[in-house]
């Protein structure tokens, strides 16, 4: 089963994907992980994404498509993936439809207030050490990482006036694409603004609820 995970900044979309790819053995592809990447190594590419990112403004198309198409073509995808955070733009949409990047099965539509999401990118915090996310408007007291007692560290973009930018640019730029997939009957909406366990739950019921094919009996085994 191939599944896109859609949805604003700081909807939840990395998070929810996590979780379902523990429960069923999928591997996930993880735009912004890609990108991270890259700026960590300080290859040209990686160097080029951070001057955006730290704006809050979109990765040039050719940077990330030219990242995706190599990501799809490894071995361990081709059976199955969660894709989170591609296609972005329509531009993105273009490649990702005319070179027949893969089928996906279902695009998860995360819907989540706008005040839920500035409340989230303020408090977000990630493990230095393992890259454990962790936000403090969960109100688990975690002082340091549960997982491996790394440091938490704070993005440099996870500020108000920059995410304003992202959600405006996601308005813009994302949010329209989705239209494409809904045509194909591959949507269902979820509504995310709970903590990342009851969210979770509220997606696999919207699951067993769907008509997609393949679907329920997906979920169910």
């Amino acid at each position: 089963m191939k599944f896109l995970m859609f949805g604003a900044p700081m909807a939840g979309k990395g998070t929810l994907a996590n979780m379902l790819a523990e429960d069923y053995n999928l591997p996930t592809i993880s735009m912004g992980d890609i990108l991270r990447a890259s700026i960590a190594s300080g290859d040209e590419n990686g160097v080029l994404a951070k001057s955006y990112m730290d704006k809050g403004e979109m990765v040039p198309s050719e940077v990330v498509c030219a990242m995706i198409k190599k990501r799809l073509a490894e071995k361990d995808v081709q059976d199955g993936f969660i894709l989170d955070g591609f296609p972005r733009t329509p531009d993105q949409l273009k490649v990702f439809v005319d070179e027949k990047i893969t089928d996906i099965d279902v695009v998860v539509n995360i819907e989540v207030p706008y005040e839920t999401l500035l409340t989230r990118v303020i408090g977000r915090r990630t493990c230095k050490s393992c890259g454990y996310i962790y936000n403090t408007s969960w109100n688990l007291g975690y002082e340091k990482c549960p997982k491996c007692s790394g440091e938490w560290g704070i993005r440099s973009d996870d500020n108000e006036e920059t995410y304003k930018n992202r959600y405006e640019v996601y308005l813009q730029e994302t949010l329209p694409i989705l239209s494409y997939f809904e045509k194909l009957g591959k949507v269902v909406t979820v509504q995310g603004q709970d903590e990342p366990e009851q969210s979770y739950e509220t997606m696999l019921k919207a699951f067993e609820n769907s008509n997609i094919k393949g679907l329920k009996e997906f979920i169910e085994g």
